[in-house]
């Protein structure tokens, strides 16, 4: 099953339940995706995360409740997954700019949002096609310090913002330490984040091979793990074009799936910030995909 006929199979789940309940998780696992891959393919093919488009067609399938029947409101609203009438009115009065009741006494079927056609979307890669090196790495004991930070397509992006503050931390830490280091990882654990993309847990960290306690950091002991290793050259403020084509592109078209386990950030002597020739190694947790 390629990517648009897996896209497909989601949209087609998802419309079946828009009175039913129905979770990110159902929606990976019936197209043998891990739950991170699929918000991750779908936020970078459409602009909006699953969690989004799910709420946005059930706001759509509620107006057209309001208008073309005489259910009394609390009704349209447990139907479509609200738990109670307040809820409801405020999520559709955010969406359409009216409240239910408003909605209905207008009578016009107005601002719907429309289920998606994947078969209408047709991406290439970007200016280049990524290839990465497939390898599979020992298990890994590092320290470092970590906290949580809400993914690009969620409502409240600040990775941006976290990420680097954490960074500088971490590296006062190393300072008081007088540890020093030539080679850096950051880890990014999906496990911990909701439907809506929130709550990832970042970790910027080094690698202890006897596994020594250090002050003020914590342990992080990563398995064996097949890998596909890509490259991304350039500013690390435009990372997120390379992680577009990794996730948009390469992953759901590749014999490989995302194993649901953390992506590495390997930031070695290539590792420049800003400067255009600025190296680093972005490691995708893979294994090969099941039909």
């Amino acid at each position: 099953m390629n990517a648009q006929k897996r896209l497909v199979k989601v949209v087609d789940l998802i419309e079946d339940h828009l009175s039913k309940s129905l979770y990110v998780d159902q929606l990976a696992e019936s197209v043998n995706w891990s739950r991170w891959q699929l918000q991750r393919t779908f936020q970078t093919r459409f602009g909006y995360s699953v969690a989004q488009y799910y709420r946005h067609r059930r706001l759509s399938a509620a107006a057209i409740s309001l208008i073309q029947t005489e259910q009394q409101i609390l009704d349209i609203a447990l139907t479509f997954g609200f738990d109670n009438q307040q809820s409801f009115s405020r999520a559709f009065s955010q969406y359409f700019g009216l409240a239910p009741r408003r909605y209905r006494i207008r009578g016009e079927l107005i601002g719907l949002f429309p289920r998606l056609d994947p078969t209408l979307f047709v991406h290439s890669y970007g200016d280049t096609i990524m290839e990465p090196v497939i390898v599979t790495h020992a298990a890994k004991t590092l320290w470092g310090m970590n906290t949580r930070f809400n993914a690009p397509g969620s409502s409240t992006p600040n990775n941006m913002r976290v990420l680097p503050d954490l960074w500088r931390r971490f590296q006062i830490q190393l300072d008081q330490q007088q540890i020093q280091q030539q080679v850096f990882w950051g880890v990014i654990d999906s496990s911990t984040a909701n439907d809506q993309l929130e709550g990832l847990t970042y970790w910027a960290a080094f690698e202890n091979e006897k596994a020594q306690p250090c002050k003020g950091m914590d342990r992080l002991d990563i398995p064996e793990q097949t890998y596909a290793c890509f490259i991304h050259r350039g500013p690390i403020s435009e990372i997120e074009r390379t992680l577009t084509t990794i996730f948009r592109d390469w992953l759901p078209n590749s014999e490989y799936r995302h194993t649901g386990g953390p992506e590495l950030e390997l930031y070695d002597e290539r590792f420049a910030f800003e400067h255009p020739d600025s190296v680093l190694e972005y490691w995708v947790p893979v294994g090969k995909s099941v039909e």
